[in-house]
């Protein structure tokens, strides 16, 4: 009996120690970081910012030719991509009546040349009266005028070369009927190179005669300057686009019509002297707030909200004048779910 109440008490007294001994310790839950995906800033030149567009090489002037008389083409002289000289006959068409029409023209400009003379002789001696010579040297007005346009007829079924230049867009085969005023080819002048691009109708207002760019020709690394020389002031009612045409610097040697490029407009705008850079970000990382509109920034992998001045709209992004520098993590994706101070992490 003696032994069991030792053992009962040895076993309490056990219980009791190791009660006393340990102490329940709280561990506060840690929030898990927010996944989003940031992109470093890269500051463009100072004062400077650049509008991006896709466009096209072609020759700095285009020249359709087409005649002015139906026929059937008899001769074709020139080949696509032919280097012509101003003058030269590029194709003829039959011109068998035009040269029947000149010829019968010709017969009655002499007849009534030679009533003329005659009538002359007799009119000085006073055998006809005024009126007569007139009617008679209104005749041979009219003979001469029927002769001019006949041999311009003549002229017009050949087609010649306006100036030099490269044959190009020719689709003509000898035999064929062509209809008059319909383009037959083109004369390309390959002196010199512009690049045509499109614009939408929000960033025409941006850009002006003489502005200066760069081309970048995507099947090769050569970056040439441009200016532009035209500019659209009428929009595609489809795209809600307009062209613009600038004029290419050098590259006759490395450019062909056709060629693809991107084009780089720089556009000006005034910077403080607290505004030491200007930063493009993407148009969907502003946050408009009744205080301004702000953005998301990684700081010691926490968020960060920072307000920031919009300087104006670019092609690829908005233009932010204060606010980010270069070097700041700005938040891209997954903002949607951040709160200040929160811990994010980089894992979209």
């Amino acid at each position: 009996m003696q032994k069991e109440l030792t053992y009962l008490l040895f076993c309490g007294l056990y219980v009791w120690v190791l009660s006393g001994c340990s102490s329940p310790i709280k561990h506060k839950a840690e929030v898990p970081p927010i996944s989003v995906r940031t992109m470093v800033i890269g500051a463009q030149e100072e004062g400077v910012a650049y509008t991006r567009y896709v466009g096209s090489v072609e020759a700095i002037q285009e020249t359709p030719l087409s005649l002015q008389s139906a026929g059937r083409v008899t001769e074709v002289n020139v080949q696509e991509g032919s280097a012509v000289s101003s003058g030269q006959v590029l194709l003829r068409i039959d011109n068998t009546q035009a040269v029947n029409a000149l010829r019968s023209a010709e017969a009655a400009c002499c007849q009534a040349e030679d009533g003329y003379t005659r009538a002359q002789q007799v009119y000085a001696k006073g055998a006809i009266t005024e009126q007569q010579m007139v009617e008679i040297e209104s005749k041979r007005t009219q003979a001469q005028a029927l002769y001019e346009v006949a041999k311009q007829q003549v002229e017009e079924c050949e087609l010649k070369a306006p100036c030099k230049g490269v044959v190009s867009g020719l689709d003509i085969q000898i035999g064929q009927t062509i209809v008059p005023g319909v383009p037959l080819m083109k004369l390309l002048d390959l002196s010199a190179y512009a690049v045509r691009f499109t614009v939408p109708e929000g960033e025409i207002s941006s850009l002006s005669i003489g502005q200066k760019g760069t081309v970048e020709c995507t099947t090769m690394d050569t970056i040439l300057t441009c200016t532009i020389t035209d500019k659209g002031i009428q929009a595609n009612p489809l795209a809600h686009t307009y062209d613009v045409k600038a004029r290419i610097t050098g590259g006759q040697k490395i450019l062909r019509p056709g060629m693809v490029c991107k084009v780089k407009m720089s556009n000006e705008y005034s910077v403080g002297s607290s505004e030491r850079s200007a930063i493009i970000i993407p148009a969907h990382c502003i946050l408009l707030k009744p205080e301004g509109p702000t953005v998301w920034v990684k700081e010691n992998g926490e968020a960060v909200r920072r307000a920031v001045t919009v300087g104006g709209y670019q092609a690829e992004g908005v233009l932010i004048t204060t606010g980010l520098q270069a070097g700041d993590s700005l938040i891209t994706e997954g903002y949607q779910k951040l709160y200040m101070g929160c811990k994010v992490i980089c894992d979209l």
